[in-house]
């Protein structure tokens, strides 16, 4: 095992002052450690972006240090990177879960159009039955033809107001009405 051949402090020091040599004596120093710190965290599968921010924590850790509040290097880095690391776990955690529920959504709304069911003509003329000619209007041209907002707003000449408050409804309506059987 090499012994360092500088302490931190005067690395960080260095750094501050504006050496580009001394910032790779630090990396040289800490890489197995941000290395463990990832696959401690379960990220390895994305060691090589994670790896990058570990590296760029440990240059804004370095200019953020300050020896005066009795506390090593290390342990500050250290603390720094765990927070960085869960913060980061837990958003691919969320984004995750985003994702799970956007999918069941894109498949609830285009089931009938991916697949072409033979139900499809029924399921429409049911769903017009319990709509309103403008909520089915818009429904239909934002849901089962894919039109933008805009675009039904200039061809019909509607408010987006009132689009986005008649696409409302109309789900309202239909999440009801095919709940409740």
């Amino acid at each position: 095992m090499k012994k360092k051949l500088h302490n931190d402090y005067e690395i960080i020091e260095r750094i501050k002052q504006g050496c580009e040599s001394s910032f790779e004596l630090l990396v040289e120093n800490y890489k197995r450690f941000i290395s463990k710190k990832i696959y401690k965290f379960n990220l390895y599968y994305d060691y090589e972006d994670t790896f990058q921010e570990g590296l760029i924590l440990l240059y804004k850790t370095a200019l953020a240090f300050d020896p005066s509040f009795n506390k090593t290097f290390t342990r500050f880095f250290e603390m720094s990177l765990e927070r960085y690391l869960i913060t980061r776990v837990n958003t691919i955690i969320r984004r995750k879960d985003k994702m799970v529920r956007y999918r069941d959504s894109i498949a609830e709304f285009n089931h009938c159009i991916k697949e072409n069911s033979v139900y499809y003509e029924l399921h429409l003329n049911e769903i017009k039955t319990i709509l309103t000619p403008l909520e089915f209007l818009v429904f239909e041209k934002r849901h089962v033809k894919m039109f933008s907002i805009d675009d039904i707003s200039k061809t019909h000449e509607l408010t987006k107001k009132k689009i986005y408050n008649s696409l409302q409804r109309a789900k309202e309506k239909i999440q009801r009405h095919f709940n409740k059987e």
